[in-house]
């Protein structure tokens, strides 16, 4: 038999919820008890005798219906044979979903794991057909070969990457992103110190110079995917909760969830495609403006690359949030708590974009290059550096969209932004003479017009949840 739970949300509490459960049935009982001696209080006085304005606040109203939902979930299970063993899907409450449901959670976790082994055989095109696939984005002749090498070292990280990925949403889908956070700020400076180290020769390594520094974010890579496996293996009872089990039983259903998960990512995997594609123009185009070119807006592409990892934290965070919200039943929460992420990416990324203007010439010298590099890199910083507040604003947009299920309209608005402006913008751009600044102001447009279009789309969502609210 295929069996599915719903747990209720926030707002359905009332007073004197499962007090007839906990008098009839000794497993509902032992779960209230528990919970008291959990957190050091009577929390089933205030569930079973109120007031109902002390229960509908959220410190208490949460836990609250997470151990009303455990103890019925208990008394199916010991009084009438019906366990979380048999469920093919449990939704709702967050909380009470992640603490109880440890079969769609280890199966959620498989799926993701084995959706990313699939899609990382991609990576092989890049180890074997460098050369052909460079040539194809429009990559200069003479630098085919060289940038192959990087290209090749960048693979490497390809399947480590999605590892990562996965499990970082798994993580978010069970309200754990401060582990995310964690692992993703703890990586950043491995990752700043090893390119430092392997481009330029520190450290006693070898200088390998854009080789050096693909290499260290595939390092980078499995540290981070190892990090995120780790986190997730070590949830809260996750021996219990069955998270850590590799046998063959454990995998059941694993072939359905990939399917599903591919099914509901199509659009968005396709817009990150079209997304890398975008970019890889630019990138394409800068080896058709020469040596100094090239170098110059590798330089501000890798600053990207560290400012970008704080904006998908904040979108990280306000992703699990609105999906908290639709979760407690009450979707148009996640209109103030998004609101909330984008004034913080706002004040993050704005003191970020004032450090990078007035230190400029500082980070730029960082980089191993020539003096006309540093020169080109400094002034293309400069301009692009206030993009990155738009930059920060479109990913919270995009993940709190995601979270409400919309996660076609986003996939295309990003198609929109980074394939059709940016990369179509800067071919336009240099083409009309406008040289190597061509290619940052492409770039930092193609921020601007995803946060505006996903900014419109939320407003309008938010409309509608208010309207139905």
């Amino acid at each position: 038999m295929t069996a599915a739970f719903t747990f209720p949300g926030q707002g359905s509490q009332a007073v004197g919820m499962d007090k007839a459960l906990a008098d009839a049935f000794p497993a509902a009982k032992a779960v209230f008890d528990e919970v008291d001696a959990a957190l050091g209080e009577k929390l089933t006085a205030i569930i079973w005798d109120g007031p109902a304005e002390t229960l509908q606040l959220t410190e208490n109203a949460q836990p609250a219906l997470m151990a009303v939902s455990v103890a019925v979930a208990r008394v199916l299970e010991k009084d009438f044979g019906v366990s979380m063993d048999r469920a093919a899907y449990a939704a709702g409450s967050s909380e009470t979903a992640a603490y109880m449901s440890g079969v769609p959670i280890r199966r959620g976790k498989f799926a993701a794991y084995t959706l990313a082994g699939l899609l990382a055989a991609i990576g092989g095109l890049f180890l074997v057909a460098a050369e052909p696939l460079l040539a194809l984005v429009g990559v200069a002749a003479d630098r085919i070969d060289e940038s192959a090498r990087v290209v090749r070292a960048f693979a490497i990280a390809f399947p480590f990457q999605l590892v990562n990925v996965a499990a970082a949403f798994f993580l978010e889908g069970v309200s754990r992103p401060g582990r995310v956070a964690a692992v993703n700020l703890s990586v950043l400076p491995v990752n700043a110190v090893l390119a430092w180290a392997l481009s330029a020769g520190h450290l006693g390594l070898p200088a390998l110079g854009a080789v050096g520094a693909a290499l260290a974010t595939s390092i980078a890579s499995l540290l981070g995917a190892a990090g995120m496996v780790a986190s997730a293996l070590t949830l809260p009872r996750a021996r219990e909760r069955e998270v850590r089990r590799t046998d063959r039983a454990a995998w059941a259903g694993v072939p359905r969830g990939v399917v599903a998960l591919a099914a509901f990512g199509l659009v968005p995997a396709i817009a990150s495609g079209l997304e890398l594609a975008g970019f890889s123009i630019l990138i394409a185009l800068s080896t058709q403006l020469g040596d100094v070119a090239a170098h110059a807006f590798q330089i501000v592409f890798s600053i990207h690359n560290v400012t970008f990892a704080i904006a998908i934290g904040l979108g990280s965070a306000a992703g699990v949030r609105a999906g908290n919200a639709v979760g407690e039943g009450q979707p148009a929460e996640a209109i103030p708590r998004t609101l909330i992420a984008v004034g913080l990416a706002i004040g993050a990324l704005g003191l970020l974009m004032l450090i990078l203007r007035a230190t400029a010439r500082g980070i730029v010298a960082l980089f191993p290059a020539t003096a006309p590099v540093h020169v080109l890199g400094t002034a293309m910083l400069a301009v692009w550096a206030p993009f990155i507040v738009f930059d920060g604003i479109q990913v919270v947009l995009m993940y709190a969209l995601r979270s409400l299920g919309d996660q076609v309209v986003a996939g295309v608005n990003s198609i929109l932004a980074y394939f059709v402006v940016s990369g179509g913008l800067g071919w336009w751009l240099v083409h009309q003479g406008m040289g190597p600044m061509a290619l940052v102001w492409a770039s930092g447009l193609g921020m601007v017009a995803a946060a505006v279009l996903h900014g419109g789309r939320f407003a309008l969502m938010g409309w509608r949840l208010r309207r139905q609210s």
